[in-house]
């Protein structure tokens, strides 16, 4: 039941609006109670921010659950990811970079679990793979949620389980809940969060090519090198160089400017990639900072993200090399990473920037507490309204033209992907790749998550090195087939591309990757992707495996993003042979496009190969 007569107010911040609402709570019957809740919504780009205030009598009031967030989600919203509110104190590592736990709970289907903790997750992530999703995250304030009505943790239940009516997943969120015990609340309790999703423009994305550059002990990439990757279709580049690859101790320390002293050739890389077409960013890490700058070594110990024993972490590679010192964003290490980023692009010919560590992470120093003293037990925090703000300024900063890229693998969040141009993802967390593809279904949900951003895919990070080089061709084909691009840009990756040339703009059709209802075919290691306009349709057909097959194709012109009601022709592409350093050719032929809609035309694929076949 709801107050038949809440207060209701609106204003506007900026670009910002906020609306408040405050009401009494009343039961079941509709009767009033003595507890009021006063809720401010704060709408932001691609997201909502909640501050919700819970009142009790000045005689205080005995409560069993306390849920500020309750609700049934689509029943499509069946894949899932969550950060779990888990601690030192519950055997997590002092500094766990708390990777999603993915899980799928499908409405009638048995094997799947209801997600139960007692220990509220940081945020959880629902997903319709590959069309749309939702997320609700805490704010930077965790003992809202552990502390503020019990001393001790895990008190309270996160509840996820199958919606009967409404149809859907029930989703609730309590930080105390019992069945044998209640609190005495006398005062006033307090809950921020946020509530999140994709912001999605409707089109298909462009493959997204990238490539990278450092300096390579003073062997900086040559223009005709950088005429090389236009020609072959690179969109953007960054300069990659956080630690000392080569042994000469010459590489960008993070915090530290400026970083080579050849910085003009560093210049000169940028305006040449810039004449060639090619968009430009460099790195930076939202969490490290290099020892060996003033500012580590003035506020190093401020700043830096502490475990329960007031420890910092320091990042190594190759023995004792080190990338830098772990940061937290609730401290003035977010105002000098501002500064760090704007004195970068000011000064060099730029487009924007590359975020690395782009993710929030649990902190225990107490300065970030408003204590004074460094020593003092805090109760624990992390660092997500900061990681917001840094995207939003960014965003501002470069322009709405202006470069973001950012990597988060194992931490997809569509509040800080909306601000981004592109993501990076799946770089470690997952199973490696040795002699066999894993099946579509089986593929990480951060690989194409709802399709809202355009998407890179990391290879490296999940093809085992001595893995058989076929591997990557099915990897570049799984890719294409989800919406999403082999990063950096793969041989193969440009072996595939000239299937796509027929379609001309890809942004002006609508996409549906290997889960569409459009196309159906007889082998299930067989799959299909679908560019969709209001006159004709294209179809990406793939065989994820070595050897070729004959395989039945039907279409079903009424399941395409644009039904095509009167099918008249049909045409098929497939790779001819290509000549050293070129692109492949193009071979064309009809189709009966009405066996492709009735009883179904059998193809011949390639082995860890595709075609394209045109339908008007």
């Amino acid at each position: 039941m709801l107050d038949s007569a809440p207060a209701i107010t609106h204003r506007r911040i900026g670009l910002n609006e906020l609306v408040t609402v405050e009401c009494a709570l009343v039961d079941a019957q509709g009767r009033p109670s003595d507890l009021r809740v006063k809720t401010t919504f704060e709408y932001r780009w691609g997201y909502v921010k909640i501050h919700k205030e819970f009142r009790f009598p000045s005689d205080g009031f005995r409560v069993r659950e306390l849920c500020p967030f309750s609700t049934v989600l689509a029943p499509s919203l069946s894949k899932y990811g969550y950060r779990e509110g888990i601690t030192e104190d519950e055997g997590a590592p002092p500094f766990s970079f708390g990777s999603n736990r993915w899980g799928k709970l499908r409405p009638g289907q048995p094997p799947d679990q209801s997600l139960r903790t007692p220990y509220i997750p940081r945020s959880m992530i629902f997903v319709d793979r590959g069309v749309e999703g939702l997320e609700w995250f805490v704010s930077s304030d965790l003992s809202q949620w552990d502390l503020q009505l019990t001393s001790h943790r895990g008190q309270g239940q996160c509840l996820l389980e199958p919606s009967p009516i409404p149809s859907g997943l029930a989703l609730s969120i309590s930080p105390f809940s019992s069945t044998n015990s209640t609190v005495l609340m006398t005062n006033a309790c307090i809950y921020d969060f946020y509530v999140a999703v994709p912001i999605l423009e409707g089109h298909a994305h462009r493959p997204w090519l990238h490539t990278s550059f450092n300096r390579n002990r003073g062997n900086w990439v040559t223009a005709e090198e950088i005429q090389r990757w236009a020609r072959k279709g690179i969109q953007t580049v960054h300069c990659h160089n956080d630690g000392d690859y080569y042994e000469d101790g010459l590489f960008w320390r993070d915090g530290s400017y400026p970083p080579y002293p050849d910085m003009d050739r560093y210049d000169q890389v940028l305006r040449e990639c810039r004449q060639a077409g090619i968009r430009t960013a460099t790195y930076f890490s939202d969490k490290e900072l290099h020892p060996s700058t003033r500012e580590f070594q003035e506020h190093g110990s401020e700043w830096g993200r502490k475990n329960r024993k007031g420890d910092l972490q320091h990042n190594f590679f190759r023995g004792q090399s080190e990338f830098g010192a772990q940061m937290c964003l609730r401290s003035g290490w977010l105002g000098f990473l501002k500064i760090s980023i704007d004195r970068v692009l000011k000064n060099h010919p730029l487009d924007g920037v590359y975020f690395d560590w782009n993710v929030a992470l649990l902190c225990y120093n107490p300065l970030h507490e408003g204590k004074r003293d460094p020593h003092a037990a805090a109760q624990g925090h992390w660092d997500v309204d900061e990681l917001l703000d840094l995207m939003e300024w960014t965003r501002n900063r470069v322009g709405p033209n202006g470069l973001v890229i950012i990597h988060n693998t194992t931490t997809p969040m569509f509040a800080t992907e909306n601000f981004a141009n592109y993501v990076v993802a799946t770089e470690w967390g997952y199973g490696k790749w040795t002699d066999r593809a894993p099946d579509l279904e089986d593929l990480p949900l951060e690989w194409s998550l709802a399709g809202a951003r355009t998407r890179g895919v990391i290879s490296y990070g999940t093809i085992d090195p001595q893995a058989p080089r076929r591997l990557h061709r099915v990897f570049a084909l799984e890719a294409f087939l989800g919406g999403v691009t082999p990063w950096p840009a793969s041989n193969e990756t440009f072996d595939l591309l000239p299937l796509l040339k027929p379609i001309g703009n890809l942004e002006s059709c609508q996409f549906a990757g290997w889960r569409n209802q459009a196309v159906s075919m007889s082998d299930h290691r067989c799959a299909s992707a679908v560019y969709s306009r209001p006159c004709e349709a294209y179809l990406m057909l793939a065989n994820l495996d070595q050897n070729s097959k004959d395989v039945t194709c039907v279409l079903h012109p009424e399941m395409l993003p644009h039904p095509l009601p009167h099918l008249s022709s049909a045409t098929r592409w497939v790779l001819g042979p290509s000549k050293a350093g070129e692109p492949s050719t193009l071979v064309s032929s009809d189709l009966d496009a009405r066996q492709l809609i009735g009883s179904g035309l059998q193809l011949a694929l390639p082995g860890a190969d595709a075609i394209l076949i045109r339908v008007r």
